[in-house]
């Protein structure tokens, strides 16, 4: 579904919230956003309270704090109780690295719960520029708590299955394998493997 402004002809605008509202409506697995701005954002985080597990969303901000207090304050202006439909939040910077600008995932943090009416984060992985990756910050995580419960598995089995999806993207990145057919061969290959 796309966004339509107001034409000339009389043909009325579709917004980013009238799209994700009229896609909720066929059910969908998966919701995923672009670009989340304004109204849409309780929108999108209403849905992932209802089961759209795997839903997802992009907005600009400069660090997981600061997306916090984008989501809260107008235009988004969502109840922060509705944090609560998030798991993680992922920021991806573009960095200058070597007379390179690449692009790189600086920070994931997790909301670990409310203090009052504030979203308490657990930074569990953070961009170490001296080693030029992300590093685990060794808080504990929620999520893969969950997970370890929801799929009867260990923290150290869940640590194995990690290990593994990284060798198997180091691999991919190695021999450059980076088109979509190819991708997508290589992770049903494995998925047709361990299921």
């Amino acid at each position: 579904m796309e966004t339509r402004d107001k034409r000339p002809d009389g043909t009325s605008e579709i917004d980013m919230n009238a799209c994700l509202k009229s896609s909720l409506r066929m059910r969908p697995d998966r919701v995923i956003v672009g670009e989340v701005r304004g109204p849409e954002a309780a929108t999108m985080l209403m849905a992932m309270n209802t089961g759209h597990d795997g839903s997802f969303g992009s907005l600009h901000a400069n660090t997981a704090n600061e997306t916090v207090k984008r989501l809260v304050n107008p235009p988004m202006s969502v109840p922060s109780i509705m944090l609560n439909a998030l798991d993680l939040i992922i920021m991806q910077a573009r960095l200058n690295v070597g007379g390179k600008n690449i692009r790189r995932i600086t920070e994931v943090a997790e909301i670990a719960g409310m203090e009052g009416d504030t979203p308490r984060l657990n930074p569990i992985w953070k961009y170490d520029a001296s080693q030029g990756k992300i590093v685990e910050t060794g808080v504990p995580s929620k999520v893969r708590e969950i997970i370890c419960t929801a799929k009867g598995c260990s923290p150290a089995d869940f640590a194995a299955v990690v290990r593994q999806k990284e060798q198997i993207l180091t691999d991919l990145v190695n021999r450059d394998i980076r088109d979509i057919e190819s991708v997508t061969r290589v992770i049903q290959t494995y998925h047709s493997t361990v299921n």
